[in-house]
């Protein structure tokens, strides 16, 4: 017997089956709180203690960052934030980040990269993973292979969430990694995996 309702499945299920990628943004921004909630649902610790998206041997490799170029607090200007996991909300704010700049990054022109309220960056920490997974498989390509299967599991839960809260989304994968690496100067040991763009449906 499951331990959820019937309207709660069938809720789940619209979200599912109505997830679409969307590309085209008005130009409000989004709401802090309803940011902070998609991140947590993405990655955000769960009641069991753990987080709300699995990795193998409970090891998550993965960290988030932000993108903000629209937010509704003035307190956060445009910039690159990390996320502050443990407590559920947007981090310290870490630089500065062009929306020119991530978009030309792109290996496609992805305009969508410079008009979203925010992007989020899905980051990896590649060591780790390849060290800790080396008695499985010794060339460190188990250890990536789980990274990005952990990467797609929390991006499934980020379009889930932005979904939920009338907004839409589009997963980027497509990008240079070494220009998206200068662009973002992310922390040491750290590589962008993926990328998830944020905003209001026009």
């Amino acid at each position: 017997m499951s331990q959820y309702g019937e309207d709660t499945r069938s809720i789940l299920a619209d979200l599912i089956e109505s997830r679409r990628s969307l590309r085209e943004y008005s130009g409000a921004p989004v709401s802090r709180a309803a940011l902070e909630w998609i991140v947590a649902c993405g990655q955000g610790p769960s009641g069991a203690g753990q987080r709300n998206a699995p990795s193998a041997h409970a090891l998550y490799p993965l960290r988030l960052f932000a993108i903000i170029n629209r937010l509704d607090d003035s307190s956060c200007p445009p910039g690159l934030y990390a996320f502050d996991g443990a407590h559920r909300r947007l981090g310290p704010r870490l630089g500065t980040t062009s929306p020119q700049a991530l978009r030309a990054t792109s290996l496609a022109d992805d305009h969508w990269l410079e008009h979203a309220a925010v992007v989020l960056v899905v980051a990896a920490d590649y060591p780790a993973a390849r060290g800790h997974f080396a008695d499985q498989q010794p060339d460190g390509l188990r250890g990536e292979r789980y990274v990005h299967i952990e990467t797609g599991a929390v991006l499934q839960n980020l379009h889930l969430a932005t979904q939920a809260q009338g907004l839409g989304g589009v997963i980027v994968a497509g990008f240079d990694d070494r220009r998206l690496a200068g662009t973002l100067a992310l922390p040491d040991g750290l590589r962008s995996v993926a990328l998830f763009c944020i905003g209001a449906p026009p």
